[in-house]
């Protein structure tokens, strides 16, 4: 796991990166000892010391760390959805985890939806700047967004929304952590991939490295092992 503040990859690391990300479990997330975890925080442990990168890491509220890693050469943001409005935006290194994207309800809802379009007649809930709230927004539908998608939990307890958008580890993780029951998909309306985005002008070569080693631990077993050991443990996220 990492260390809130500074990953060392390696005390002779020669370059370094500034890695931004959000608390967004299973995928990168706080513990309550105040440390990083998560499928990609702990992949992205593998790939820096691979690489031979030191990386200072920045836990931050997703729409400004998306945002510096806009602004700044040498720095990334994790895990961050790969569209084809971002696709020229950033260097790329993934896939880090993928993420099929659902619409849930309560398991004892009455909502009946088989579509995005169905849900037009219904109150929507997502999180404000993600990738999901945002392509449900592009197909015309309204969509009640939270400054963190957590809140969409409570908001479908409270009767405040009636179906909530979201990835399917993240939604059934928080309702977990909420206390509000099991959910239900109503159906899966994308399939995408998240990865690590990286300012254009981020030094090449260092990426090239973690991307292999990516592959190579795609393709050896060790990947599968950190999904599954992260899914199975719940990652004692920080209430």
């Amino acid at each position: 796991m990492l260390a809130a503040g500074l990953l060392l990859a390696s005390p002779l690391a020669a370059q370094s990166l500034v890695l931004t990300t959000e608390s967004y479990p299973p995928f990168n997330f706080e513990t309550d000892s105040g440390e990083l975890d998560g499928i990609s925080v702990r992949v992205m442990d593998v790939l820096l010391e691979a690489a031979g990168v030191e990386a200072d890491i920045r836990l931050l509220p997703w729409s400004r760390a998306y945002a510096e890693a806009q602004a700044e050469p040498g720095t990334c943001v994790f895990s961050t959805t790969r569209t084809e409005e971002r696709e020229d935006l950033f260097t790329w290194v993934g896939p880090l985890v993928d993420n099929e994207w659902h619409a849930f309800v309560l398991e004892d809802s009455d909502v009946d939806a088989e579509s995005l379009e169905d849900l037009q007649r219904y109150r929507v809930g997502g999180y404000r700047d993600d990738a999901v709230a945002l392509f449900v927004e592009a197909q015309g539908i309204a969509v009640d967004t939270a400054p963190n998608d957590r809140l969409n939990a409570r908001k479908l307890a409270a009767d405040r929304i009636d179906v909530w958008v979201s990835g399917e580890y993240l939604a059934p993780w928080y309702a977990q952590l909420e206390g509000i029951g099991e959910l239900r998909s109503l159906f899966a309306f994308n399939d995408t991939v998240m990865s690590l985005a990286c300012h254009p002008d981020t030094d090449r070569a260092p990426l090239d490295r973690m991307q292999e080693e990516l592959d190579a631990m795609r393709s050896d077993g060790r990947y599968a092992a950190i999904l599954q050991d992260v899914l199975e443990s719940n990652g004692g996220v920080h209430e």
